[in-house]
C-alpha cells in the first residue's frame, strides 16, 4: 500500500506502537540491574557501564540509521533494527558470563534501539503533517514510548520476581512481533508536506550537517538534549538502586517507572498540543526548570514511598515531553526532508548524556555510598538546559528558518 494512501493518523499509530516496544523494553530493563549483577557476579558499576555503552551506541547509530532510512526506506531500517534488537535480548538472556551479556545488552540492543527509535519513526510522522499540526502528531507518536514504558514496567514487575531476569529478557524478545507487524505502515513514498514556504534542504550531505552546526540554535538544541539524556538514563537505570538504598520495597521501583510512563502519556500529548500554539524553546525552558526543581525535591526531602510516587507522577509529565518540542524545533529550522538524520544527530547528543547519566551515576554511588552527588549534578544540568534555550527567541527562530 502506498504511504500517501494511508491516513496520516495510521502512521502515528504505527510510530507509537514501534516506540512502545523500542523504548518500553529499553527503559524497563534498567530495573533488572541488581538481579543481573547478582546472577552474573558482575558489579553494579560494570553493569551500569554496559548500559551506558548501549546508550552511547544507539545514539551513534541514530543519525546513520536516519540517513539510511532517507536513502533506502524506513521499513528496511526498522526491520533490520528489530531483528538485531531481538537477537540482543536473546543473547543477553542466555549469557553465562559478563562478556556475552555485554555483547547482547550493550552492542546488539544498542544498535537495535538506534535503528528503531525516535528519529526514524518521527521523521515518517513529521512528513505527513502540516506545520500547525506537526508537534501534536509528534507528541502523540512519542507517547507510544511512554505507554510502552508503563506496560513493560508493569509486565516486568509481575513476571521477573517469579521467573528471573533471563526469562524476562526472553519474554521481551518475543514481543518483537509487535514492531514487525507495524513496519508495513511506514513504507516510504512521496512525503506529503504542508507548507510550500517550509525551508528545505535539497539532498542530505555533509555540507548540510555543517550548515546545521553553524546555527547557534542547533548547537543549543544539542546541549539541551544532552541534559535530557542524562536525566532519563540516570533515573531509569538507577531507580531500582535508589529505591534499595532508601530501604524501600523493590516493587516501588517498577511501580515508579510505570507511573512515570503512564503520566507521560498525558504530558507528551499535552506538550505536543502546546507546541503547536506556543514557542517551543520556551516550553523547553519550563520543562528543564521543573525537572531541576523535582530532582532537588528528591535530594532534600525524606525518602519515603509517597515521595517516590509524587516525584514519579510529576516527573512523568515532563519525561519525554522534550522529544516533540526538540524534533519540532529541528523541523522548524530545516524542514522535514532530512529530519531523520538531523534529529538523529541531536539524539546522539542525547545519548552521550545518557552514557554519563548511566555510568557516572553508578560510579559516584560506589565512590560516595549515596546518590546525592548525582542528584545535585542532575539538578544543576537541568538549570543549564533551561538557560540555553532562552536565547532561542521567536524572532531569531523565524529569521533563521526563513533564511534556511
Amino acid at each position: 500500500m502506498s504511504l500517501s494512501k494511508i491516513h496520516p493518523w495510521w502512521i502515528v499509530f504505527a510510530a507509537a506502537s514501534i516506540l512502545a516496544y523500542s523504548m518500553g523494553v529499553r527503559l524497563a530493563l534498567g530495573l533488572l540491574v541488581p538481579d543481573i549483577s547478582q546472577g552474573l557476579g558482575v558489579s553494579v558499576a560494570e553493569i551500569s557501564l554496559g548500559f551506558a555503552i548501549q546508550n552511547l551506541l544507539w545514539g551513534a547509530v541514530s543519525p546513520v540509521a536516519g540517513m539510511m532510512a532517507e536513502l533506502y526506506g524506513t521499513a528496511k531500517v526498522l526491520l533490520a533494527g528489530a531483528l538485531l534488537y531481538a537477537a540482543g535480548l536473546v543473547a543477553a538472556a542466555v549469557a553465562q558470563s559478563g562478556w556475552l551479556f555485554f555483547v547482547g545488552n550493550a552492542l546488539l540492543i544498542g544498535v537495535g534501539v538506534g535503528a528503531t527509535t525516535f528519529p526514524i519513526v518521527l521523521a515518517a510522522v513529521g512528513k505527513r503533517f502540516p506545520a500547525h499540526q506537526r508537534t501534536l502528531a509528534l507528541g502523540i507518536a512519542s507517547a507510544g514510548g511512554s505507554l510502552g514504558q508503563f506496560l513493560y514496567a508493569l509486565l516486568l514487575g509481575s513476571y521477573a520476581p517469579g521467573n528471573g531476569w533471563a526469562d524476562t529478557f526472553m519474554l521481551f524478545a518475543a514481543t518483537t512481533v509487535l514492531i514487525l507487524a507495524m513496519i508495513f505502515l511506514l513504507k516510504d513514498d512521496k512525503a506529503v508536506t504542508a507548507s510550500v514556504n517550509e525551508p528545505r534542504q535539497s539532498i542530505f550531505d555533509w555540507q548540510a550537517i555543517g550548515e546545521a552546526f553553524r546555527l547557534r540554535e542547533y548547537q543549543l538544541l544539542n546541549i539541551g538534549f544532552f541534559v535530557c539524556g542524562f536525566h532519563i538514563a540516570f533515573i531509569s537505570v538507577h531507580m531500582s538502586g535508589f529505591v534499595a538504598f532508601c530501604g524501600l520495597m523493590p516493587a516501588v521501583a517498577s511501580d515508579s517507572l510505570a507511573l512515570i510512563g503512564l503520566m507521560n502519556i498525558f504530558g507528551v500529548i499535552l506538550i505536543g498540543w502546546a507546541g503547536d500554539r506556543w514557542h517551543k524553546p520556551w516550553l523547553l525552558v519550563l520543562i528543564y526548570w521543573l525537572r531541576a526543581c523535582l530532582i532537588m525535591m528528591l535530594l532534600v526531602l525524606p525518602k519515603t514511598e509517597s515521595l517516590l510516587y509524587i516525584f514519579s507522577g510529576l516527573m512523568g509529565m515532563l519525561w519525554l515531553s522534550t522529544v516533540p518540542l526538540t524534533s519540532g524545533a529541528v523541523a522548524q529550522l530545516f524542514g522535514t526532508k532530512n529530519l531523520a538524520s538531523l534529529f538523529g544527530i541531536v539524539m546522539f547528543s542525547h545519548q552521550i548524556g545518557a552514557f554519563f547519566g548511566s555510568w557516572w551515576a553508578g560510579l559516584t554511588f560506589e565512590w560516595y555510598g549515596s546518590y546525592d552527588v548525582a542528584l545535585m549534578v542532575s539538578a544543576a544540568l537541568g538549570l543549564l538546559a533551561a538557560a540555553v534555550h532562552l536565547p532561542m527567541t521567536p524572532q531569531r527562530m523565524n529569521a533563521v528558518s526563513v533564511s534556511g
